[in-house]
């Protein structure tokens, strides 16, 4: 950490903004809070974030805040911290059990208080709701099992048979059974224990021996033939409730400590799970007790597992504070969830398969939504590498073009793919792309010698402007009225009211890399690999001033929201702040490690966003970098914020379009179940309405041309994308 906090403060350039000691303590306390989340330290990194000046806050911190909770809801127990949970089977209570031996019955909707039982004078270790859900089992550390009436809170059985604290407890499907898992120490020796016993009254049935370590966690197989249980022995055992040797299913010798914490049986009692202190959970074969998968994502021990009641998913809580959800189709990592700033101690499915709640020693009790793969970032898959993804001027839809030479169209709440379509030949890439300030059509260029404008909405080819080569990339101006195109060493400007060539800038001695409009339309930046930045009046043409900047290779130029200065980023990773007027350089804002592909400004002009190998923020008034994000798995090609600079687009080679966001994820779920519920209804109607013998573009243009005050926002957004979906079923 020493490291971490040097190389923050660390000096970087000779020409340097406005600093304090306060923003250098900022950068440090962000990095730190990064490097721990890399390490999978959920509590170090929000204790880093909370460190942090208020005034000095900026984007990076809000996303990595708000990516720090991504529950559903969150409560803190007041006593202890949460040891063990269960769900009731209608759904609605939690049965939760603390380390402090308290007994908590909560509302599933909400974590509230209903009622507490007596409860035990040490930790809880397990509980568990039988199939009614009128009773419950609890064992606990104190050595002792007990049956609990729900309904009443009354204490039906006090089992007493085990001389060891108890690892764990549950009822056999019927009711009738319950198996309690424990050890005994013969002599010197520890052996494994466990008691299979009358539910109602407590008589022991019979008693089963596994390993020479204690048992913990315990699950009965859903068809009740079964119970296995979790061994210090490195392993997991399985009994027939019949009697006889156990099944064995060890895990494997890696050279760390691998003792088992908790198991979990398929919904078809054919695999059984579990949790290691090895950071991994492990399939067996519960009948033969060979190893079917392997599953590693945590950087701690494992200690909860759980299969969802549809057996489509299993998921595993660990000391990382973090939840995977697994595909169990194939063992693949479905997601990856925070929230938690502790160790997790247990987890369990809903019986509807779709929620998850988890305790933790942070105390705190969550709910998460297991139905989306938002967790960990929200992102979009397209066809190929991406090189732009854009927010449409309202904020409402992301385009996106593709090495294969396709456009799609996004909705930027819910991320559904809405429309797309074949803009440029596969092999001239589609790697150019813009939208008009209307948000009606797109412009897109490729190495095809042709710039195409589209009608955004239904993917109709408007107009095609012949160049003499390919484009490497374009701007629209923000009055709608000029389009800018990085062709060869030239740009060249067009009208897109006429769609005629208004003008060409020659200045640049090599190839141009990026053309941009200032925000009011009067000046174009372009940069080449010439190293220079050239500012033209837009309307004549005439050069207005020269920077070299960028070492021997200037990636993009954009301006302040005045106009009256110019960002440079050079690939090799410099930024810097010139006058827009004579170019000046300002001041050096940043230096990367990484080559930059393309930058692009906040709206309120705090933060600069650089694609580079990641994803980063520099601070505009004190310069340097102040954070990172890295949603992509290659580097980053192209940056977006959208108007309101609460959220950042990007895209990248791995073929994905990721959202960075400041509001927490249940607020965004909140809107993307909203916008698919109108959405739906919007579809429904305009369906009616299609079959009444209305088309499509008849109700679109309806749409554009009717008055939009009155209008409440969602509703329109939702109808937008179902005449969109509409116009796409009917293309080709």
């Amino acid at each position: 950490m020493i490291a971490v906090l040097l190389l923050a403060l660390a000096p970087q350039s000779e020409t340097q903004p406005e600093r304090s000691l306060a923003h250098d303590l900022y950068r440090a306390q962000i990095a730190a809070a990064e490097s721990a989340t890399r390490l999978g330290e959920a509590a170090v990194a929000r204790a880093w974030l909370d460190e942090t000046d208020p005034a000095l806050r900026g984007f990076e911190w809000r996303v990595h805040d708000a990516a720090k909770d991504e529950s559903s809801w969150g409560i803190t127990v007041e006593q202890g911290h949460v040891y063990t949970l269960d769900v009731s089977p209608d759904g609605a209570t939690l049965a939760v059990g603390l380390s402090t031996g308290g007994i908590e019955l909560r509302r599933t909707s909400d974590g509230s208080s209903i009622a507490t039982l007596a409860g035990y004078k040490e930790s809880l270790a397990q509980l568990r709701f039988d199939s009614t859900g009128e009773r419950l089992v609890s064992a606990s550390f104190d050595r002792t099992v007990k049956v609990w009436d729900v309904a009443r809170r009354e204490l039906l059985v006090d089992f007493l048979e085990h001389k060891y604290p108890v690892g764990g407890a549950a009822f056999s499907p019927d009711g009738k059974l319950i198996a309690s898992c424990s050890y005994e120490r013969p002599g010197n020796d520890v052996v494994g224990t466990v008691h299979l016993w009358n539910a109602v009254d407590g008589t022991l049935v019979r008693t089963f021996q596994g390993g020479r370590k204690p048992l913990i966690g315990l699950a009965f197989s859903p068809d009740g033939r079964r119970f296995a249980a979790g061994s210090w022995d490195f392993c997991v055992f399985t009994w027939s409730v019949d009697g006889g040797e156990p099944v064995k299913c060890p895990v494997p010798d890696e050279g760390v400590y691998n003792a088992v914490d908790d198991v979990a049986w398929s919904p078809d009692s054919k695999f059984v799970v579990g949790g290691s202190k090895d950071k991994s959970a492990r399939v067996w074969n519960a009948d033969t007790g060979e190893l079917v998968a392997t599953l590693r994502a945590h950087t701690d021990f494992v200690g909860a597992v759980d299969f969802a009641r549809d057996g489509e998913t299993l998921a595993t809580g660990s000391a990382d504070g973090s939840i995977c959800i697994w595909n169990t189709k194939d063992w693949s990592l479905k997601s990856k969830a925070s929230g938690h700033a502790g160790p997790i101690e247990d987890l369990r499915f809903a019986p509807n398969s779709k929620t998850l709640y988890s305790g933790s020693r942070d105390k705190t009790l969550r709910a998460w939504d297991t139905t989306h793969d938002w967790y960990g970032g929200a992102k979009m898959r397209a066809t190929a590498a991406v090189y732009v993804a854009r927010f449409s001027p309202d904020d409402q839809l992301i385009a996106s073009c593709s090495y294969d030479g396709r456009i799609q169209i996004w909705s930027a709440v819910t991320l559904d793919l809405l429309s797309a379509w074949q803009a440029h030949p596969s092999k001239s890439s589609c790697h150019a792309l813009g939208w008009t300030s209307d948000g009606r059509r797109l412009v897109s260029g490729s190495w095809e010698p042709v710039v195409r404008v589209w009608d955004s909405r239904s993917g109709k080819e408007i107009a095609a402007l012949e160049q003499p080569a390919g484009t490497y990339y374009l701007a629209v101006s923000p009055d709608g009225r000029l389009l800018a195109t990085a062709c060869g060493k030239q740009v060249i400007v067009w009208n897109l009211n006429t769609f005629t060539r208004q003008s060409v800038f020659e200045g640049h001695s090599q190839g141009v890399t990026a053309v941009n409009f200032s925000p009011d339309s009067r000046w174009c930046a372009s940069t080449g690999r010439d190293g220079k930045a050239l500012v033209w009046d837009a309307a004549t043409g005439e050069l207005r001033c020269s920077i070299t900047a960028g070492g021997q290779n200037t990636a993009e130029a954009v301006f302040t929201t005045d106009a009256r200065e110019l960002a440079v980023a050079g690939r090799n990773g410099v930024v810097t702040l010139h006058d827009a007027e004579d170019g000046t350089l300002l001041r050096t804002l940043a230096r990367s490690r990484h080559g930059i592909t393309h930058l692009d400004l906040s709206p309120d002009g705090t933060r600069v966003a650089i694609a580079t190998d990641i994803v980063e923020l520099i601070d505009s008034r004190h310069g340097r970098i102040v954070g990172s994000l890295r949603p992509h798995f290659t580097g980053t090609y192209n940056v977006d914020f959208d108007s309101t600079g609460e959220r950042l687009a990007s895209c990248a080679t791995d073929e994905t379009i990721c959202v960075s966001e400041v509001r927490p994820l249940r607020e965004r779920l909140a809107l993307r179940s909203h916008a698919l519920a109108a959405r739906a209804r919007a579809q429904a109607q305009v369906e009616t309405e299609i079959a009444g013998g209305r088309s499509a573009v008849e109700l679109l243009t309806e749409f554009d041309d009717r008055s939009v005050s009155a209008e409440v926002p969602e509703v329109r957004r939702a109808r937008l994308e179902a005449l969109i979906l509409a116009l796409a079923n009917q293309r080709p």
